[in-house]
């Protein structure tokens, strides 16, 4: 199943792409309702404090009024989704966002498919600085027979250099590792749960990206080709998720929407929250879901993602809804300027 919001922001030559990306009906057009204001972390320069609060920033509560229904032979399940969303910034024009969820790959794949054709061209490992397209992970080291746990380490910079990415947790480390088998034994041996070889689906083969201590990961960006010494910004950062089984939660005006079970912060270069908003979810296990955004200009220097409402480790059951990641797709990082 996948949702597009577009807004009357956005260009009209947008608007009529997502709405009828291949494979996909559409409805009639997203609405923006109830909008009001209130009040709303990061280890080196590359990263800002992600706990500064600011004043005056704007709450858009967003129901989605129009579902977009993939027609793949199987009737993806319906969900009724009610997101609230904060969105923030010197630029009014908000964000276009992409959002699907499903029981497998081809529930999300439209939606991931017409956010990548927003960014733009993948770039690979190409050094920077390049003005547009956008960069992908997927976890599986160039090769889905791949099957390696990776030990969990922070800050993660595997790719760092290669394609402007790092990422930190308040945990022990972020791991690679495919939901079971392998040499290491993957998610099942690494968490000391056997049930995880069967909780869990990958998006792309073969392995799923996860922190270990902690449900939460934090992002920042920087030049490809510089290591780390040219901070960047990005336009946009999307990610696929595995078994969000909890609905969106309950969003706090106070603290945006961290009551919610998944969760994706963006935010500027000097740690303001852009935009929140809770991943869809899907019910039952291995389904999947995808949550992104674009702005029309590169001002998101740092994602939190929390996963889930508990570390993991725990059976993934009704008191424990535990979440793992598969592809990571931004937007070419661009060069952060004084």
């Amino acid at each position: 199943m996948f949702y597009a919001r577009t807004t009357n922001h956005a260009p009209e030559a947008i608007k009529k792409k997502l709405c009828s990306c291949g494979g996909f009906e559409a409805g009639s057009p997203l609405s923006h309702m109830n909008r009001q204001k209130h009040e709303h972390a990061g280890e080196n320069q590359n990263k800002p404090n992600h706990r500064k609060k600011e004043p005056m920033q704007t709450k858009q509560s967003v129901i989605n009024s129009s579902t977009v229904i993939a027609a793949f032979g199987l009737l993806s399940m319906l969900l009724a989704v009610s997101e609230t969303a904060h969105a923030q910034g010197n630029n009014d024009a908000p964000p276009v966002v992409f959002q699907a969820a499903g029981p497998d790959a081809a529930s999300i794949q439209g939606a991931v498919d017409s956010f990548r054709a927003l960014l733009g061209n993948n770039n690979l490992n190409n050094p920077g600085p390049l003005h547009k397209g956008r960069r992908e992970i997927n976890w599986d080291g160039g090769n889905p027979n791949v099957l390696d746990t990776t030990a969990p380490v922070n800050p993660f910079l595997v790719f760092l250099n290669t394609r402007g990415s790092q990422f930190t947790t308040p945990g022990l480390g972020l791991s690679q590792a495919p939901p079971s088998g392998g040499p290491q034994g993957g998610l099942a041996v690494l968490f000391s749960n056997p049930t995880y070889g069967q909780t869990f689906r990958t998006f792309s083969a073969s392995r799923l990206f996860t922190p270990v201590g902690s449900n939460i990961t934090e992002a920042s960006f920087s030049i490809p080709g510089t290591n780390g010494t040219a901070p960047a910004v990005v336009r946009g950062f999307g990610a696929v998720f595995t078994d969000v089984d909890q609905p969106d939660g309950s969003p706090s005006p106070r603290l945006s929407n961290r009551r919610s079970n998944t969760l994706i912060e963006y935010f500027d270069r000097n740690g303001r929250l852009l935009f929140s908003s809770s991943v869809p979810a899907s019910p039952g296990n291995g389904n999947l879901s995808f949550f992104g955004i674009v702005f029309d200009d590169a001002r998101i220097a740092s994602v939190r993602i929390k996963t889930g409402d508990v570390a993991p480790g725990p059976n993934d059951d009704r008191n424990h809804d535990i979440v793992m990641m598969d592809d990571f797709v931004y937007g070419e990082p661009q060069l952060l300027t004084n």
